[in-house]
């Protein structure tokens, strides 16, 4: 997270650190380990010495989610996380506790490499003030490979020479700079099921399984006119670590040093999630 404050700081975001206090569920419960409250608030605390941001602890309450989610959903529904236990009701907070013009989203695991004179943020601002079709914008998807190419496996994306981005219509949550009314114009997302029971159960008891929040971003934006912007300058780039091993966790101070320095293993260019076995390598 220092490394995420700096590069807030840096381009002078106001940052707040959102906390979900609801009951962790789904594989992100069973896959992860869950920290407690009072000690993730003095991690934080301590982190306030060094660095300017708040945070905000997100209650939940049957009034607050009946309301969101009608507005979200177009329909009352009572889930607050998907299947998985990613947040819904909490995704959608970010753009109604505020009325900033930019929203800027960064899960706290995300890593990003950035040149001194440069700031992909004020970067994905410039373009979306200058183009109404789209919808957010992120650098590049891992370091940049020779002949400019994605790793994309089977996901799409157009190559807009001109403006110098890649356009998709796929939608990640993991991180994304967006244009807030632009993002609210979309709703209400339809909710998308796992089966076919579970909108049963959601009227039933409140208790039917959603699909990911991002899974209904995608779905409005693939039938908008606007896109999802990735810029093609090599300035920027960014990784995410699937990886949650002890042996991950033993050498993440060496690859967010690397990252910050620019420096990978080849075999990390044009991937967006972190190949650990090649950092490993890379590292020793």
């Amino acid at each position: 997270m220092p490394q995420l404050f700096s590069l807030c700081e840096k381009s002078k975001v106001e940052s707040t650190v959102v906390i979900d206090t609801g009951n962790p569920s789904g594989v992100l419960d069973t896959s992860l380990p869950q920290g407690k409250l009072h000690d993730i608030l003095s991690i934080l605390k301590k982190l306030q010495k060094s660095y300017n941001f708040g945070y905000n602890k997100i209650e939940y309450s049957k009034d607050k989610i009946t309301k969101l989610n009608n507005l979200q959903f177009g329909y009352p529904h009572q889930e607050t996380h998907c299947f998985r236990g990613y947040p819904l009701y909490v995704s959608l907070r970010q753009f109604i506790d505020t009325d900033a013009k930019y929203i800027l989203h960064l899960d706290s695991d995300m890593m990003f490499y950035e040149e001194t004179n440069f700031s992909w943020i004020n970067e994905g601002i410039r373009v979306m003030e200058e183009n109404k079709d789209i919808l957010c914008v992120l650098p590049r998807g891992g370091p940049p490979t020779k002949d400019g190419s994605l790793h994309q496996g089977s996901t799409p994306y157009e190559i807009d020479e001109k403006r110098g981005l890649h356009l998709f219509k796929n939608f990640t949550s993991r991180h994304y700079l967006t244009h807030r009314e632009r993002f609210l114009s979309l709703l209400p997302l339809k909710p998308l099921w796992l089966s076919w029971r579970e909108p049963v159960m959601s009227r039933l008891f409140g208790t039917g399984k959603m699909l990911c929040w991002e899974t209904m971003v995608e779905y409005v934006l693939a039938k908008s006119p606007m896109w999802r912007a990735d810029l093609m300058s090599d300035q920027a780039w960014s990784l995410h670590p699937g990886d949650r091993s002890e042996e991950f966790y033993q050498l993440l101070p060496q690859i967010i040093n690397s990252v910050n320095r620019n420096e990978f293993p080849g075999e990390q260019r044009g991937h967006f999630d972190l190949r650990l076995c090649d950092w490993k390598y890379f590292l020793n």
